[in-house]
């Protein structure tokens, strides 16, 4: 396993753990390895914020987005982003996070056309 797979591996821990702690650490070593480990093995169909947000972990997701908000519109393989996982979770926090990073993204279709609609979310 080569250095890059190492810290995928456990970036993916801790997006599974929701352990701000550890990607404070990753950060600290690397700043641009989220740029580096969304490709690898780990992270196949998924970005580190769609294993988080499938997770219900609202402050690693707030920590990712604040080193990395283009995460909120990323689509996973199945062309689903954070937003719909968290919408389908029932994760009402990390869906507003999600929202105030980038309301863009709640018009986003899946693979199946299917695309998340918040219309008075902030009312």
């Amino acid at each position: 396993m080569n250095e890059t797979e190492e810290v995928a591996k456990r970036l993916y821990e801790a997006c599974l753990s929701g352990s701000v702690e550890t990607l404070n650490e990753l950060m600290g070593t690397d700043r641009l390895f989220l740029n580096r480990v969304s490709s690898t093995e780990c992270f196949s169909s998924d970005t580190p914020l769609h294993v988080a947000v499938s997770c219900g972990h609202l402050e690693f997701t707030k920590a990712l987005l604040s080193r990395k908000p283009k995460l909120a519109a990323d689509l996973d393989s199945r062309r689903c982003s954070p937003l719909h996982l968290a919408s389908t979770e029932g994760h009402f926090e990390i869906v507003c996070e999600l929202l105030r990073v980038n309301t863009d993204v709640c018009v986003t279709r899946d693979q199946d056309g299917s695309h998340v609609i918040f219309l008075s979310l902030w009312d």
